[in-house]
């Protein structure tokens, strides 16, 4: 792994935790009349905050791609979905407040089991990756799981939390999907040039699996707080990103009996972690301080 990829993914790490933290609070405020997808779009699009929202996530994306030219998808990924520990900064920021010594607890173990895992991960640096059926079929399982964790939140539009988790499913495959595809479009800048793209299938697959996992989280934002499916989002993400890159670009772990070991334990460290800010922010949710109200957009 380079040290320019994880300062790269690092960085696009505090971008997204930022965005997600402004779009929710925009998303959050919107009225009962902004009904339906194309109603909360023309409500958001209105609002200054999540155009900012939307400014860093493209700034965001730039050091995404950046970090995947400079090293394997499977160091990477699990950086940037590490974004849910940058939140917590965020979200105080926001609410004009310090992190609580429980927020910075559940960052401590959240943070020490990424740094464990990918220490102990350490993947080969992997090769060219073909875009034939096998390509092709990967994504696709990818697009069937998607739609039937959307059908399931279609399912349970009277409960807003489990709609909400099963729209994280959505978008942690999709933006797992994103992961992925923005690695082959960058290799085919690489063999072929930027006209290269216009012929290439990621390209479009690309923008599809872009749009459709930025829409998901806004219906997301709308439906329940951040814990109910941030969580989701970012396991799902790095499972789905971390299966492409050791399936499609042969990113191998070290898998000796001890690093399997403590890559497993750091995991477990990792799901602590996110469980731990999980039922903070459901507090938070729960009891919400006077100054979330004073920061209402509404």
């Amino acid at each position: 792994m380079t040290a320019l990829a994880l300062l790269l993914a690092l960085l696009c790490a505090a971008f997204f935790a930022v965005s997600s933290s402004v779009q929710h609070q925009a998303a959050e405020g919107a009225p009962e009349s902004a009904e339906g997808l194309l109603g909360l779009l023309g409500y958001l699009v209105r609002r200054p905050p999540w155009l900012i929202g939307q400014f860093l996530a493209t700034c965001a994306f730039v050091l995404h791609a950046s970090a995947l030219h400079a090293g394997p998808i499977a160091v990477v990924q699990p950086i940037v979905v590490s974004g849910i520990v940058w939140a917590v900064p965020a979200r105080a920021a926001l609410s004009r407040r310090l992190p609580s010594l429980a927020e910075l607890r559940a960052v401590l173990v959240t943070a020490s089991g990424l740094a464990v895992f990918l220490v102990a991960s350490n993947p080969t640096s992997g090769r060219p990756a073909g875009l034939g059926l096998g390509t092709i079929a990967l994504v696709l399982g990818g697009v069937v799981v998607a739609a039937a964790a959307n059908v399931a939140a279609s399912r349970v539009r009277n409960d807003p939390r489990r709609k909400a988790f099963f729209l994280g499913v959505v978008g942690g495959v999709l933006f797992g999907l994103v992961a992925g595809m923005l690695k082959l479009t960058l290799q085919v800048v690489n063999t072929d040039g930027v006209l290269g793209l216009l012929t290439a299938w990621p390209t479009y697959g690309l923008l599809l699996a872009g749009a459709g996992g930025v829409l998901t989280n806004q219906r997301a934002y709308r439906t329940a707080g951040l814990s109910a499916s941030m969580p989701a989002l970012n396991i799902v993400n790095g499972m789905t990103s971390l299966t492409f890159g050791f399936t499609v670009f042969s990113e191998v772990p070290r898998h000796s009996a001890l690093f399997v070991a403590l890559q497993a334990a750091a995991l477990a460290c990792m799901a602590v972690g996110l469980w731990m800010l999980v039922k903070l922010e459901e507090a938070q949710e729960a009891s919400p301080h006077p100054e979330h109200v004073a920061l209402d957009p509404t």
